[in-house]
């Protein structure tokens, strides 16, 4: 039988089209691998007037996905009382089986069944500034909300001398922070014997009129009021506004949650007294590097506070406080 020798020369070409190739195979792999992609559902994804605080978020998300090199999708209903319309928009981003969802709840009750299915579909599950009622742990990253209202509604005690008739503004029935906002708030007003917190209480439903329409409400059926608790942004705003109307910075104190270019304006006038600042920013950031590190296994879920600050006209213009008030403008 005849032998063929194959020469020396193409056994060594051939040998090294195999480890080029190999090599290439390897860049192209590393070099095509998709980038994580976490969707940011909030509760609002729509900019509005005078409700500055998922944009803030956004804010947040955006530097810490440009500095983890993630894709972030930024989406939500558009305004805070469309729960399922959220609920649609949890179930589109689970076909779509990305790293994480960031999840704001507009509801703590209602969309524990479309949260079950995140983390049934191994999907990793963060909630930011509002809970939702799901059996697996997971990371919150948000405001102590019933701390935070404690302190200022022993605050408002002393600025009414601990006796007068109050009355609470909330924004959207049902969400986790709304709930907890409120039940601090009152808590703390019964441990004060002449101080009367109205019973009922009244709801923005996420709109700056309806929020100044329930207040002038509140004002013509309880003409005594001494107090009003604004639970957020819009209520804070629409609160004001009627406030500046009747005539009643002097008569009537206004304290509340959140911050906007008109708050700080209506404090610099004292229409408005005192609120609580939360952190929105630090939620979107921290969302974003939870998400990719719970993903990563490279920690276990927890709760994360990011804090929040009591502001009034006596600290208004303290650099950290001007950085954190007009954080929009800042970043």
């Amino acid at each position: 039988m005849k032998k063929y020798i194959v020469p020396l020369s193409i056994c060594i070409s051939l040998a090294m089209l195999l480890i080029i190739g190999f090599d290439l195979a390897k860049s192209f792999k590393y070099n095509t691998k998709e980038k994580p992609v976490v969707y940011m559902i909030v509760k609002s994804s729509k900019p509005s007037e005078g409700f500055e605080f998922w944009e803030i978020v956004k804010m947040g998300a955006d530097v810490a996905a440009t500095e983890l090199d993630v894709d972030v999708i930024f989406t939500g209903p558009e305004d805070e009382t469309q729960v399922e319309e959220q609920i649609r928009l949890i179930r589109d981003a689970i076909k779509q089986k990305p790293t994480a969802i960031v999840l704001a709840a507009t509801d703590y009750k209602k969309l524990r069944e479309v949260g079950q299915e995140v983390i049934s579909n191994k999907i990793t599950l963060i909630t930011i500034d509002s809970q939702v009622d799901v059996d697996t742990d997971h990371s919150f990253i948000g405001t102590d909300n019933i701390g935070a209202s404690k302190t200022i509604a022993k605050e408002l005690a002393g600025m009414i001398d601990n006796k007068g008739r109050v009355a609470v503004m909330s924004y959207v029935y049902g969400t986790s922070t709304s709930i907890e906002r409120e039940a601090g708030f009152r808590e703390v007003l019964k441990e004060y014997p002449d101080i009367d917190v109205i019973e009922e209480t009244w709801y923005s439903n996420g709109s700056i009129d309806i929020a100044y329409e329930k207040t002038k409400e509140i004002l013509k059926k309880y003409p005594d009021t001494k107090a009003i608790f604004g639970a957020n942004e819009i209520c804070i705003v629409g609160i004001g506004r009627a406030i500046e109307e009747f005539g009643l910075k002097d008569e009537v104190v206004v304290v509340g949650f959140d911050s906007n270019e008109e708050i700080v304006s209506r404090i610099e006038s004292g229409i408005i007294d005192k609120i609580v600042v939360q952190k929105p920013f630090n939620m979107g950031y921290q969302g974003i590097k939870e998400a990719i590190k719970i993903a990563n296994r490279e920690k276990k879920p927890e709760i994360i506070d990011t804090g929040a600050v009591l502001i009034d006209k006596s600290n208004l213009y303290t650099p950290e406080n001007q950085k954190l008030l007009f954080s929009f403008e800042n970043k």
